[in-house]
């Protein structure tokens, strides 16, 4: 029950943080089904930015994709990790580790096999897909199966979602793994200032009416008394607040 407030902001190294859309939806509406409507508002207000910031709840191949295409944005987050037992087990041959080629229609593994079959399909949600499947008799003989596989009678298949999704995974997991993107990440902490500061001022957390209409024209009042405050701050000079540590922080040792 109740309502969620998706919120953007600037984050520039220079002048205020200032919000510059806010979408009210019901509580349980998935995080990825907001994206469309942000954006378009933000291009008809000439503010679409060229990186968008988000955290993994608004993060999925598709998205990316689509989000690339349709407005020139990139997504800019952590993706969700794999599922398979290989990541899940810190090692292993996960999707990543394979070599796709789209035009020859094979996929060839770390050991450098290809695989033999190559089948479009739709998985469970009606998603298209495609079925990258290695040979049995290939697998069986494999020293590195242990890492591959664990079926013990079919050799290794691998599901792969379309090209530009599969890049796209491929890309944002890739891209997760060096310190270069969690250093640049670290600008989205600044939102949730903005979520704190719009509770503990303007009790943000708290719908003061009923309905959707009432609860989103609370949400942007909400947006624009903050702004009105940060932009004061910012032109009487009042520098940024940084970020606070617990006292349990507090105690652990510097570097860590």
């Amino acid at each position: 029950m109740g309502y969620k407030a998706h919120l953007t902001e600037t984050c520039g190294p220079e002048g205020p943080n200032l919000i510059t859309d806010v979408k009210t939806t019901a509580a349980t509406v998935p995080d990825l089904k907001v994206l469309g409507s942000v954006h378009a508002a933000l291009k008809e207000r000439d503010l679409l930015p060229r990186e968008h910031l988000v955290d993994a709840g608004y993060m999925g191949s598709k998205e990316m994709a689509d989000r690339l295409a349709r407005h020139g944005v990139e997504l800019f987050g952590p993706m969700p990790r794999d599922g398979s037992w290989q990541v899940k087990a810190g090692e292993g041959f996960d999707a990543l580790a394979f070599r796709v080629d789209w035009d020859a229609k094979s996929v060839t593994c770390p050991e450098g096999k290809r695989s033999k079959q190559w089948k479009p399909a739709l998985n469970r949600h009606g998603r298209e897909v495609v079925a990258a499947i290695f040979d049995k008799k290939e697998c069986a003989q494999c020293p590195s199966r242990p890492l591959c596989t664990r079926s013990k009678t079919t050799g290794r298949e691998l599901t792969l979602r379309p090209q530009p999704l599969h890049e796209a995974l491929r890309k944002a997991r890739t891209r997760q793994k060096t310190r270069e993107f969690w250093e640049a990440y670290h600008a989205r902490a600044g939102v949730e200032g903005t979520i704190s500061q719009g509770v503990r001022s303007c009790g943000l957390r708290r719908s003061r009416y009923v309905g959707m209409a009432k609860t989103h024209l609370q949400h942007v009042i909400t947006a624009v008394a903050v702004n009105v405050v940060r932009l004061l701050a910012w032109l009487a000079g009042v520098p940024r607040a940084r970020t606070r540590l617990s006292a349990f922080a507090k105690l652990a040792p510097i570097g860590c």
